[in-house]
């Protein structure tokens, strides 16, 4: 048996050196040695003293002529008289004017103007210098130039972009109203007096200058008057917007607005647009009334109300008679250019027990009316709203809770806020304000109960600035409060850990078969970790050397594992008569 044993383990040494010596070389031959086998280009040497000169294309890179070869030495070209460079853009007017100048070292013997890819012009100087003047007769928009120039070594261009204005500025109308300006009608009806004139300006080159004038004649007292307003918008935006304040028609006179609109670009070319707005008004004036407040102790309310009308307002009165034509004028505006579209006014109304409802009335430029009657109570303006906040208002302890709410509106001269019992008993009093007329009080006061007794009573009292009393409550019921004492929460058992090592063997197997598999992955390891860089340049050889490695490794398992049978039958053999 120990012989079986030792011939099995020398077995597996001799398998697993060879492949470990053949894991090497191909290691080897993938890895740094790859290189040298496929020819890989090592290091230029060069000669000492002798320079090397790279002669490969570059991709992008222009001819270029030499310095000792002929070239052109100067050209220059303007456009209405203004110098442009090859590459650049320039806006005319009309028919711009091109002149160019060329100096070269050797004759010129072509020069070709073209437009647009066609030749325009062709001249054949023969000379090492020419000038040349002339004009371009383009079409309206952009056109782009080339400037040809032949030498006997040399051909060069010079191109620029001429942009052609010969159209005024226009504009895209929006406000007040929406169209192009290409078709304008003579007249616009809109529904207000207050305007925008807003829109868009379009053109090729820059719009330098736009002026908006406001025309109107209007009628005032049978007497005709006129007017007009300017503005002047320079260098604007692509956009503009203004705000013009239109007549409007009164209620026995006309007025007509009209209004012109003048653009100037670069070039002084200018388009005018003119149209007429007429203002209708149909929709009546809009009175708010906003406050009202009594006054203590006069007897009065004043009132603050706003009056709003999108034409004009004329009048605005107010009266506490049935006839709404009658009574005291805050506004009286007759000259439509004064005419406001808002207007706020406080007043005050005197109180008494059969004073008649005050009435309050505004007249539109056309001459509509709004009309509106309110009837002011007195002693219902002093009285105070008592609110008491319920989810607030809350018990604190079994004897104790706090009251919370304000008291608003009115004249309040004293606020009081008490606990009383089931029975009727009042348990607590607190006074929250006194002495003084306000408008308002804010309540959060801590008032005893001081009874085992439900429900509480929680009473507010508001007195105000007439002596008349207000009261509000609500009831709670017993207090669900719980005094619990903090306990400490059980704390977790503390965590244990123990780091388990796994057992190791403290000496090897008297078989050997340990030892074996520690030297074979020994020899395995250094084999195996080769960089990935080597790996992925593997060559054709460490692919063949690889596969031949595999091969021998299947021959010798499958040598060894046939003659594992005889080695363990004879071992059995051996036992077997050993019991006997």
């Amino acid at each position: 048996m120990t012989l079986c044993i030792g011939t099995i383990d020398m077995t597996i040494r001799t398998i697993f050196n060879s492949i470990g010596m053949l894991l090497v070389l191909v290691n080897s031959a993938i890895g740094g040695g790859a290189g040298v086998m496929l020819g890989t280009p090592g290091p230029t040497i060069t000669e000492p003293g002798v320079s090397h000169i790279d002669h490969s294309p570059i991709l992008g890179q222009t001819s270029s002529i030499s310095s000792d070869e002929a070239h052109i030495e100067q050209l220059a070209v303007t456009v209405d008289g203004k110098h442009v460079d090859s590459g650049g853009t320039i806006t005319t007017a009309d028919d711009p004017r091109l002149v160019f100048n060329i100096t070269s070292q050797s004759q010129l013997s072509l020069i070709s103007l073209r437009i647009d890819g066609g030749v325009y012009r062709s001249y054949t100087p023969n000379t090492t210098s020419y000038s040349q003047s002339l004009t371009l007769e383009l079409q309206p928009g952009s056109h782009q130039v080339v400037l040809v120039t032949k030498t006997p070594t040399d051909v060069s261009e010079y191109d620029l972009r001429i942009i052609e204005d010969s159209f005024p500025p226009t504009m895209e109308f929006s406000k007040p109203i929406s169209v192009s300006g290409a078709s304008l009608e003579k007249s616009y009806e809109i529904d207000r007096s207050r305007v925008r004139i807003a829109g868009t300006v379009h053109d090729r080159s820059d719009v330098t200058k736009i002026t908006i004038r406001h025309t109107y004649r209007y009628t005032n007292a049978e007497e005709r008057k006129s007017g007009h307003s300017q503005t002047i918008i320079r260098n604007p935006n692509e956009s503009i917007s203004w705000p013009v304040h239109l007549i409007p028609p009164q209620q026995t006179s006309t007025a007509t607005n009209r209004i012109t609109i003048m653009l100037y670009d670069k070039f002084d070319q200018i388009r005018q647009y003119e149209f007429r707005l007429d203002v209708s008004d149909e929709a009546q004036p809009e009175i708010n009334i906003t406050d009202v407040e009594p006054l203590y102790p006069m007897s009065e309310v004043r009132v603050e109300f706003s009056v709003k009308d999108v034409v004009g307002i004329r009048s605005v009165r107010t009266t506490r008679t049935e006839d709404s034509d009658q009574g005291r004028n805050l506004l009286l505006a007759l000259n439509p250019t004064k005419q406001p579209i808002t207007a706020e006014f406080t007043h005050r109304f005197e109180l008494s027990e059969n004073a008649s409802p005050a009435t309050l009335v505004a007249e539109d430029a056309s001459g509509q009316e709004e009309v509106v009657t309110r009837k002011f109570n007195y002693s219902a303006l002093l009285s105070p709203e008592i609110r008491i906040n319920s989810q607030r208002t809350q018990f604190d302890t079994e004897r104790q809770l706090r009251a919370v709410g304000t008291i608003s509106d009115g004249k309040i001269e004293r606020v009081r806020v008490e606990t009383v019992a089931a029975n009727g008993t009042v348990l607590d009093i607190q006074t929250v304000h006194d002495n003084t007329v306000v408008s308002r009080v804010t309540m959060n006061e801590t008032l005893r109960t001081g009874t085992d007794v439900y429900p509480i009573r929680v009473r507010v009292r508001a007195l105000d600035a007439t002596g008349t009393e207000h009261i509000n409550s609500t009831t709670l019921s017993q207090p669900a409060i719980q005094t619990q004492a903090e306990t400490a929460s059980p704390q977790s058992p503390t965590e244990q850990r123990t780091d388990q090592t796994p057992p190791q063997n403290s000496s090897r197997t008297t078989n050997g078969t340990q030892s074996v598999f520690e030297e074979i992955s020994e020899l395995l390891t250094p084999s195996f970790n080769s960089d990935t860089d080597s790996a992925s340049n593997s060559s054709p050889i460490g692919l063949v050397l690889l596969i031949g490695t595999v091969a021998v490794c299947l021959f010798l398992i499958i040598r060894l594992w046939g003659q594992l049978p005889d080695c363990v039958i004879a071992h059995s053999i051996e036992g077997k008569h050993a019991s006997e």
